[in-house]
């Protein structure tokens, strides 16, 4: 099982001298082509519920389409990293979304959102807005505030999408969900409660927290140069640094009450990705004053699994990314090399397990397509096309 693999995989070797791991992590761009081949080789174009294996969470979002664990995320990152297009996946795709099953989410992360915008950039755009209007034709406007599921992932999707084809309605739609966020953010600040009311209840981060809205209003300042929109930013990314503590060595993580978290989907560093974002427009002493915990979250030696939510592929992500002052290159390295502990053989291929190291994953989410993004962003040549988080590309450097 892929557990018995992970353990063997932290022992490095398989006891007779030999390598356990068919490629190291770091050994670019090799890494890259084996867990390519172990994602082309884990597919099951005739299974109508899943294409790739990955985390149960797939069963509960349309049928294995979406991009967080789904066929969609994947393609991307096969895309994205230069590991060359799957097409008897695109096909797979496009046959499962002619229509959809009947209550597939609407979302970025979980739903039609992020197959729509994953379909436009392999070229299939007469589909994704296909897709884009289904989405506009339910209560969209109802979703939650986030990036994952909610308001902020379709708005960024209408944004991106306008640019892409030129359709203005689309503009507008992305326009509104901006003004609903910022109606929402309004009424928490003003909220009886005050700095209790928040704009996405109990939760923080880029995935469910108040910084997915940060990265939508931030997205659209930097296309229409109204200040107003990152100020707007600004205010949410406060609401979820209010949320994070710091521990006895001065790394700042989100406090859930019952644990601290560091990782990109529900913790600190997720909330430093769209903070260093945020820098490269305007000048900020608090937010400057955080950066050095946020990144002291991302240098840690032991994370429980590879994933790139949930563990130390988001890690690598954000280390490959920040802008931070004086960040030595030594502690991305050691990430990296870190990976290495998870990683399991599929088929002779570098391929890594999903939450709790409990079985295979090839998704975006939690498995082998998230830890090749995160290696992609950390390892590609600077020639090479920019690898990067949608939404979240590459910054540049000072």
């Amino acid at each position: 099982t892929a557990a018995t693999a992970g353990t063997a995989a932290t022992a490095g070797t398989t006891g007779r001298g030999g390598s356990y791991v068919p490629v190291d992590p770091a050994d670019w761009p090799r890494s890259r082509d084996s867990m390519a081949r172990a994602i082309r080789a884990s597919a099951t174009p005739e299974r109508d519920d899943r294409l790739f294996p990955g985390d149960i969470g797939q069963f509960a979002d349309g049928g294995g389409l979406g991009v967080a664990h789904g066929a969609a995320g994947v393609l991307h990152v096969l895309d994205q990293t230069g590991a060359g297009r799957f097409e008897a996946g695109e096909e797979w795709l496009l046959k499962h979304t002619a229509p959809p099953p009947r209550g597939t989410p609407l979302g970025f992360y979980d739903g039609l959102a992020g197959v729509a915008y994953v379909l436009e950039r392999l070229g299939h755009t007469e589909r994704a807005l296909e897709l884009i209007e289904r989405v506009l034709d339910e209560k969209w406007q109802r979703l939650a505030p986030d990036l994952h599921g909610g308001l902020a992932g379709v708005g960024l999707t209408l944004d991106h999408l306008a640019r892409a084809t030129g359709e203005t309605g689309l503009r507008e739609r992305a326009d509104e969900a901006a003004r609903l966020l910022a109606d929402r953010l309004g009424g928490a600040a003003g909220a009886a409660g005050g700095a209790g009311a928040r704009l996405t209840g109990k939760r923080a981060g880029l995935l469910h927290g108040a910084t997915g809205p940060a990265l939508l209003f931030l997205r659209l300042y930097e296309h229409s140069g109204d200040p107003a929109l990152l100020d707007l930013a600004a205010t949410a990314l406060r609401q979820d640094l209010d949320r994070c503590v710091r521990d006895r060595h001065g790394t700042l993580l989100v406090d859930e009450g019952f644990r601290t978290m560091p990782y990109l989907g529900a913790g600190s560093v997720g909330i430093g990705t769209v903070l260093d974002s945020w820098l490269a427009h305007r000048a900020d002493d608090d937010f400057e004053a955080v950066r050095g915990g946020i990144a002291a979250a991302a240098s840690l030696r032991y994370y429980a699994q590879p994933g790139l939510f949930n563990g130390r592929a988001g890690m690598v992500l954000h280390l490959a990314r920040t802008t931070t002052p004086d960040l030595a290159p030594e502690r991305l390295a050691a990430q990296i090399a870190g990976l290495g502990w998870y990683a399991v053989p599929y088929q002779g291929q570098l391929a890594f397990p999903g939450e709790q190291m409990m079985r295979l994953s090839m998704d975006l989410a939690t498995g082998t397509a998230g830890c090749l993004l995160a290696l992609g962003a950390a390892c590609a040549p600077p020639h090479a096309e920019p690898v990067g988080l949608p939404f979240l590309p590459p910054l540049r450097r000072p």
